[in-house]
């Protein structure tokens, strides 16, 4: 069995270099199709979730078909009575706050998280300080943030 760091290395490597190769930027994919009509980087945002999307069912087909795998593939699904419940939970509120503050300081920035870290790995100085930024951010936002929409909400 493979250690799971050397797996997210393994994962870590492969998607940095087609993230490399491809250009692929999410928040790009959708600016530059809003903007100019450019549907490049759009497509592949579409095939990262078709993608995401197949994964999800082959992991959720192989835990119902060999049982004792299911902890491995570790999908769990959460399901509410309705898509209004869903958005209004906690977790809901706290995570459309959170990417919308994600997204929208990533579309400032230019560039989607993933396309920061492989211009940073190129070594682009404006990437590692938002790199830098990003991860601040995170962590200010989980520290004091979210426990204050926790408590409000």
């Amino acid at each position: 069995m493979i250690p799971p760091i050397l797996g997210s290395l393994i994962i870590g490597l492969i998607l940095g270099f087609l993230g490399q190769r491809s250009r692929m930027c999410f928040i790009g994919g959708f600016r530059d199709f809003l903007i100019i009509r450019d549907k490049d980087l759009l497509k592949g945002l579409l095939s990262f979730f078709t993608s995401a999307w197949i994964t999800v069912f082959i992991l959720n087909f192989i835990g119902k078909v060999i049982p004792f795998l299911t902890n491995i593939t570790n999908v769990r699904l959460v399901s509410y009575p309705s898509f209004i419940n869903a958005i209004t939970s906690k977790f809901g509120l706290v995570s459309l706050i959170g990417g919308f503050g994600l997204g929208f300081f990533s579309t400032l920035a230019n560039g989607c998280p993933f396309r920061q870290h492989v211009m940073a790995s190129q070594g682009r100085i404006s990437s590692i300080s938002y790199l830098f930024g990003f991860y601040s951010g995170i962590v200010f936002y989980y520290t004091v943030i979210a426990k204050l929409l926790a408590k409000i909400i």
